[in-house]
């Protein structure tokens, strides 16, 4: 199979102008490509972790497939905007330090931040933990969807979401999102619209777990 890769601005001075991938691996993904890229050129890293993608002239979803003869274009961002940095995680311990870190910017005016954490009770009785499952590849995509409609909306110059996954005991923290921008007012509207999304729209779930047994929340 062969993929030819276009690559724009600054991307194309760290790596190349074009590129013919004939290396990908079976049943190939736009994710493959920039890491077949990202390998490449080591030097294209951190602009590749910002890249559009586009296949045959259409801006797709990560994870598309590519199939032989597709033409697949990493688009960096456009001086008009987008320039935000944006970072999605889901780990077994969310940090405030590297959301914080994730979201720094020299033309910030401040950073709002959300910090959620599990509850030691509920209506049944004492907490002892909650354990998270994910659809782990839609819930990433659907965060960084959600994270570049609040850039995109406030002018952010970062959004940083993480989410936990696995076992959490009571006191711990399960859920960061920092918001950073030129004005506190449009951080803090971005911090809330992009929390309460990831709670609406995130394919994920959690069960809270105590002496008295155990129950899937909103269920």
């Amino acid at each position: 199979m062969k993929v030819r890769v276009l690559m724009f601005g600054p991307l194309a001075e760290a790596a190349a102008h074009s590129v013919l991938i004939d290396d990908l691996p079976e049943s190939p993904s736009t994710d493959d490509v920039r890491r077949v890229i990202g390998e490449r050129y080591p030097a294209a890293h951190t602009i590749l972790a910002r890249c559009s993608i586009a296949v045959n002239l259409e801006i797709v979803q990560r994870a598309r497939p590519v199939g032989d003869g597709d033409e697949v274009a990493l688009l960096p961002p456009v001086s008009g905007g987008g320039d935000a940095s944006v970072h999605v995680a889901l780990t077994q311990e969310p940090s405030v330090e590297r959301a914080l870190a994730a979201t720094s910017a020299a033309a910030a005016g401040g950073t709002a931040i959300f910090v959620g954490a599990v509850r030691d009770s509920c209506d049944d009785g004492p907490v002892t933990r909650l354990e998270y499952s994910a659809y782990d590849e839609m819930a990433v995509r659907v965060i960084r969807e959600i994270a570049d409609e609040a850039v995109a909306k406030w002018a952010l110059l970062g959004c940083a979401v993480e989410h936990a996954v696995g076992e959490r005991p009571a006191g711990a923290i399960t859920f960061v999102v920092a918001c950073t921008a030129p004005h506190r007012h449009e951080a803090f509207d971005a911090c809330q619209y992009v929390t309460d999304e990831v709670k609406l729209r995130a394919p994920i779930w959690k069960k809270e777990v105590g002496p008295w047994g155990e129950r899937w929340i909103g269920l």
